[in-house]
């Protein structure tokens, strides 16, 4: 049987003494719902006499749920629920397209419970909020024993389940820049509610006299990462916004994704609806 051990260090001092002392695996816990089913599978599928020792840390009581406003940008801490991001009032009023992918995440039970940092950390390309933050130009805070650096949320992730922070490093916060532009949030799935992503797309627009003067795409669940989209990109700045244009800068989305075939859909059904989906996330973010 594995051996468990739950710590809940009350300041960073403590997190990184235990970690640094710790024997065998540590995993950081927050609100658990990507976590926990982890730990169990885990379990489920190790032989017995093969299971490591595994460090529970709870960050719970270091204060990592504060949202606020700095220098023009939104400050969300990593433990902050995504119930409690949606309903804040800073949040609804600086960066309302976020607001708007949360709401596609899950269902209120898990939202509830589940933390913006955990859903990052858990690193899966289907995360529904991570094409939001990577076109909003997000940067993930990170902490370890020796001090902190940021890394832009476009540059995070290396694969499914990989990201470029460092072992015992934690995730403290998000900061968000609230730009000019407006942004969106599309998703494909297979039902209307609480489903995981067959596919979806953010987009972020800046437009001055209906032309497009800045402009970013991502695309989520159809590669081993949240991918950018430079093709389209490139073919929408400078341009006049019209339907017609919208539709055939996004069409190039199939050059930036590489999609597999698993339980929830083919990767030529990805291929198919990537331009759709890309189209709808531009042409909601620039009103047309």
């Amino acid at each position: 049987m594995r051996n468990y051990k739950y710590l809940a260090p009350a300041t960073f001092e403590e997190l990184f003494s235990a970690v640094a002392s710790a024997d065998g695996e540590t995993a950081f816990l927050a609100g658990g719902t990507d976590l926990m089913p982890r730990i169990n599978l885990a379990r489920e599928e190790m032989p017995r006499g093969e299971q490591k020792p595994l460090n529970i840390v709870w960050l719970g009581k270091l204060g990592l749920d504060r949202i606020e406003e700095k220098n023009g940008e939104v400050v969300i801490g990593a433990c902050a629920t995504h119930t409690a991001i949606m309903n804040n009032a800073i949040v609804g009023q600086k960066l309302p397209a976020l607001k708007e992918a949360l709401i596609e995440l899950a269902g209120t039970s898990v939202r509830n419970v589940a933390t913006m940092g955990g859903n990052i950390m858990n690193a899966s390309p289907a995360a529904d909020s991570v094409p939001i933050l990577v076109v909003l130009g997000a940067r993930f805070v990170l902490r370890s024993a020796t001090g902190e650096r940021e890394v832009a949320a476009c540059e995070f992730f290396t694969g499914p389940g990989e990201t470029k922070a460092a072992p015992g490093e934690v995730l403290t916060a998000i900061i968000v820049p609230v730009g000019k532009g407006k942004a969106s949030f599309q998703k494909i799935g297979r039902r209307k509610a609480e489903t995981l992503s067959i596919i979806s797309a953010a987009a972020y627009v800046e437009v001055e006299g209906g032309v497009c003067k800045a402009v970013r795409v991502a695309v989520g669940s159809a590669a081993p990462t949240v991918v950018c989209c430079d093709a389209v990109e490139k073919a929408l700045a400078g341009q006049k916004l019209t339907e017609e244009a919208v539709k055939a800068a996004a069409a190039k989305a199939v050059e930036a994704i590489s999609p597999i075939d698993d339980i929830r859909s083919s990767a030529w059904y990805r291929k198919k609806v990537a331009p759709v989906v890309v189209s709808r996330a531009i042409g909601n973010a620039a009103c047309i």
